[in-house]
C-alpha cells in the first residue's frame, strides 16, 4: 500500500512539475484579425491556412442601410457661393438689400428659371447660389461580427507587405469599400492590416470596425469612436448597425468630447446656426433627425458633405441622411451615446 501510494505521489507530483513548466497558449485577440490568420507576422506575410480562409470570405457582404432621405427627401436645399448676395423683390426685380451669408445653407420657397425664393417678396439669384446634393453613403447592417471590418478612407493602392516599402501598385483600394481585416503587423508603431491575400493597408487609410463593443450599457446605444470616426449601434453587447462619421473638428474650439451621455431633445428637422460674427459663421436651414446628448451637440443628417470619416463638423456626429433617419427609429430618449477614442481605452 506504501508503494502504490508513493507511486501516485510521485506521477501526482510529476504532472504538476510539467503543467507549470508548459507555455501557455496565446489567446488570440479577435481585434487583430481573424484566428485562421494567427500566424502571419511581419516575417511571415503568409500562411496556407490564412490564404485559404481570405479566399473563403473575400469581401464583407453586408446589407447597407437603405438610402432612404425620410422627411428630408425632395427637399431642396442651396448654398450660397458668395459672402454678399444681392436679394430683390422679385426675379429680375429691384434690389431690396445686400446680405451677409456666411456658411449658409437655405430651404427655399421655391427655384423657379434660375431664381430661389428665400421669403416672402425675397429672391436671390441662383447665380450667386447651388442646390445641396446629399450623400449617397450610407451605413451597413451587422448580423453578427467576428472579425474586424474597415472602410477605405480614400482610393489608394495596397501594398505587397507590411513594411510599406515594396509593390505599391498591389490591388486598387476605392473610397467607401469594404474590406476584411485578416491580420495585423505593427512596423514602427504604425498598424498594417492585411484586407486581401498580399495587400497591405496601414491605419491611417481605413476606419475600422471592432467585433469587440467598447463598452456595454442595457438596451440600444450607440458607440461613436473619435479615432476611427465611426459609430456602431449595439443592443446591449451585440454590434448591429455601423456607419462612417464626421465628428467636431480637433481644435480646441469645436471638438466632441468623449464620455457617457444619453439622447435627450429629438427633433425630425432642426436649425442649427453659431459663430455670429465670425468668420466660421453658419446657418443650416432643415437639418434631419436631430438627436441631441450633450448640450448643442447632437447625431444628425448631413446634406452639405461628404466627408464621412474625416471630422468636420462643430463638435456634433454628422451622418448620412440615410443613417440619422435609421438611428432616429433606433434610439429614444435616453438612450445612451457612448463617445471615446479608442487609443486611449
Amino acid at each position: 500500500m506504501r508503494r502504490l501510494l508513493l507511486s501516485v505521489l510521485i506521477v501526482y507530483l510529476s504532472g504538476t512539475a510539467g503543467a507549470e513548466n508548459q507555455v501557455p497558449a496565446p489567446v488570440f485577440d479577435p481585434n487583430q484579425g481573424h484566428p485562421a490568420c494567427a500566424g502571419v507576422t511581419r516575417e511571415i506575410p503568409s500562411t496556407p491556412e490564412c490564404e485559404a480562409f481570405m479566399a473563403a470570405r473575400p469581401a464583407p457582404g453586408f446589407e447597407r442601410v437603405p438610402l432612404d432621405y425620410g422627411l428630408a427627401a425632395g427637399v431642396r436645399l442651396i448654398r450660397y457661393q458668395k459672402n454678399q448676395v444681392t436679394v430683390y423683390d422679385a426675379p429680375n426685380g429691384n434690389r431690396l438689400e445686400t446680405m451677409t451669408t456666411g456658411y449658409q445653407y437655405a430651404a427655399p420657397l421655391s427655384i423657379i428659371e434660375g431664381w430661389a425664393q428665400i421669403g416672402e417678396g425675397r429672391w436671390v439669384s441662383m447665380e450667386d447660389a447651388q442646390i445641396a446634393n446629399p450623400s449617397t453613403f450610407s451605413g451597413v447592417i451587422l448580423p453578427g461580427l467576428d472579425m474586424p471590418f474597415a472602410w477605405v478612407l480614400w482610393g489608394h493602392d495596397a501594398v505587397k507587405s507590411p513594411n510599406g516599402l515594396s509593390e505599391r501598385e498591389n490591388g486598387r483600394y476605392e473610397r467607401y469599400q469594404l474590406v476584411w481585416i485578416f491580420a495585423t503587423v505593427s512596423v514602427g508603431g504604425l498598424n498594417w492590416h492585411l484586407v486581401g491575400p498580399g495587400h497591405w493597408i496601414n491605419q491611417k487609410n481605413l476606419s475600422i470596425v471592432y467585433p469587440n463593443a467598447p463598452a456595454f450599457f442595457e438596451g440600444n446605444w450607440v458607440g461613436v469612436d473619435l479615432y476611427e470616426q465611426n459609430l456602431v449601434a449595439y443592443h446591449g453587447g451585440a454590434p448591429v448597425m455601423a456607419t462612417l462619421v464626421s465628428s467636431g473638428v480637433k481644435n480646441g474650439l469645436w471638438n466632441t468630447k468623449a464620455g457617457t451621455f444619453h439622447v435627450g431633445v429629438r427633433l425630425e428637422v432642426s436649425q442649427m446656426s453659431g459663430s455670429e460674427g465670425k468668420p466660421d459663421e453658419y446657418s443650416l436651414d432643415y437639418v434631419p433627425y436631430a438627436q441631441y446628448f450633450d448640450g448643442l451637440r447632437s447625431l444628425h443628417g448631413t446634406y452639405w458633405h461628404d466627408s464621412f470619416g474625416f471630422p468636420h463638423s462643430h463638435g456634433c456626429v454628422n451622418l448620412s441622411i440615410a443613417d440619422s433617419k435609421w438611428l432616429y427609429s433606433f434610439l429614444a430618449e435616453g438612450s445612451v451615446v457612448h463617445v471615446y477614442d479608442r487609443r486611449e481605452e
